[in-house]
């Protein structure tokens, strides 16, 4: 992450800049750009546990995953020549980019959150031949940055900046898609990560389909009724609340609710498996394609 740009999508503010995608120096950008030195990631967990009373201890509780944060932390470059001024630019952009109040008011839908992008590297190169993992986190400024200003050396200026995410999985930038259709009813979604992918399913119609339009992974299996649809009509399954996808699960059809066509049971979602996992489509009528979308995930 520190050796390469790193990029907030509010404000679309750029760390590194004097660092191309490969991680190379631009001799051109060294004395003009927002150094990012220092990146330390903050966990967060909740259990629920239940105490004994009138005794010693107490019980372990499931653990669910919290808020992560991030503190970065760095130094702002500038040319000796104007100083000054390209100081107070780049301190006003930085400011605006990571004030959480108009991030929230510039993105409501996400609760101001946005994807910071960055890169790490990799040994794995049969499955990354660059070295190199494009990656994400969607993520919000708890304050604005702090900044240190110094007469000695106005030339540079520490700053530091914390963000929270509410979804705290990593997750590949590149999305995913496996397209189903009557003639190819099966696929596999190939999740990179380490964790369970959100998925996101887009269906299209020709005209009216099945009462039980089914995908199945492994033995589960998710229903929908469609005979009520049309030509053209689209419904689209957000499987769980994720960052990439949005908050909640939802169905939704032509972008109105549309919840009541699901009729499998209750609790019955997909994820992506990690490794490689088979998907399939059953009673396709009226079917034009299925797609699956998903971002591979790290815990």
């Amino acid at each position: 992450m520190l050796g390469f740009p790193v990029t907030f999508g509010h404000g679309s503010f750029t760390f590194n800049e004097h660092l191309d995608a490969a991680g190379a120096v631009d001799t051109t950008k060294v004395h003009n750009t927002v150094v990012l030195d220092r990146a330390r990631w903050i966990p967060n967990y909740r259990d629920l546990r239940d105490p004994y009373h009138l005794a010693q201890g107490g019980a372990l509780g499931r653990v669910h995953k919290g808020v992560l944060a991030l503190v970065a932390e760095g130094r702002i470059e500038v040319p000796n020549a104007t100083q000054l001024a390209s100081m107070s630019d780049k301190v006003r952009a930085m400011r605006a980019a990571f004030d959480p109040y108009q991030a929230y008011l510039d993105s409501t839908v996400t609760d101001g959150a946005y994807p910071l992008d960055y890169t790490e590297r990799t040994t794995d190169t049969a499955t990354y031949p660059t070295g190199r993992i494009l990656l994400m986190r969607y993520m919000r400024p708890n304050l604005q940055p702090t900044f240190e200003e110094r007469l000695t050396d106005r030339t540079q200026q520490p700053w530091s900046v914390v963000l929270i995410a509410a979804d705290p999985r990593e997750y590949e930038q590149t999305e995913q898609t496996l397209a189903l259709t009557i003639g190819s009813p099966s696929g596999n979604v190939v999740n990179r990560g380490t964790t369970p992918a959100p998925v996101k399913v887009t269906i299209v119609m020709s005209g009216a389909g099945a009462s039980n339009f089914t995908i199945t992974r492994g033995g589960v299996a998710f229903i929908l009724d469609l005979s009520t649809m049309i030509a053209s009509d689209s419904v689209v399954v957000v499987m769980e609340t994720s960052a990439p996808y949005g908050a909640g699960r939802r169905i939704t059809k032509n972008g109105t609710d549309a919840f009541s066509l699901k009729t499998s049971a209750v609790n019955t979602w997909l994820d992506g498996p990690v490794g490689t996992t088979d998907f399939t489509i059953t009673n396709t009528t009226g079917i034009t394609s299925c797609t699956l979308a998903w971002h591979s995930a790290r815990a």
